[in-house]
Parts: C-alpha cells; sequence; structure tokens
C-alpha cells in the first residue's frame, strides 16, 4: 500500500487550498502510458483514500493502487520549492 508522509500530505492540502473552496476535491493519481498524473477531482466509488488533518486530500484507484503498493509519497525541495516525489518502502523507517 502507498504510503503518504505527513509532509506529502501538508503539500497535498496546501494545494487543495489554493484553489477551489469545495471541500470535496481531493487530488488523484492516475496511471497513464506516460506514466503517473496528478489531477483535481473527486472521491469515486472504489477509490483507497489518504487524509490528512481530517479531510481526504488524496485519491487512487484500485490499478495505481497496485503499481505504487511499494511506494512513498514524500516531499523534496528542488530549486526552493517542495515537490511531491515517490521512493520505495524499503529500506526506510
Amino acid at each position: 500500500m502507498l504510503i503518504v508522509s505527513y509532509d506529502a500530505g501538508e503539500l497535498l492540502e496546501q494545494i487543495l487550498s489554493t484553489g477551489d473552496d469545495r471541500d470535496d476535491m481531493v487530488i488523484r493519481v492516475t496511471s497513464t502510458d506516460a506514466g503517473l498524473e496528478l489531477t483535481i477531482g473527486t472521491v469515486q466509488p472504489g477509490d483507497e483514500t489518504f487524509a490528512h488533518a481530517e479531510r481526504t486530500v488524496l485519491v487512487i484507484d484500485a490499478q495505481t493502487s497496485e503499481r505504487l503498493a511499494n511506494k512513498k509519497l514524500n516531499v523534496e525541495i528542488i530549486d526552493d520549492e517542495p515537490e511531491l516525489i515517490l521512493v520505495d518502502q524499503q529500506g526506510m523507517d
């Protein structure tokens, strides 16, 4: 199962708070031929959900969930800006 770090949850919450004010909006991770894509959407039946500060901030469908089973969503600072990154869970505490 995908793990979402506290810092990633904070960043996702920040992203959502700067957009549409609807509380039901989430960030959706989907698999495409080109890789993974992040979009703004709503929770759909069968989605795996991830909450931060009592708000659902991230959802993934079953196919994408399998692809991310051994990953952790984290944050790295790149050029002074926080960026979401995926890292392998092996060897992580």
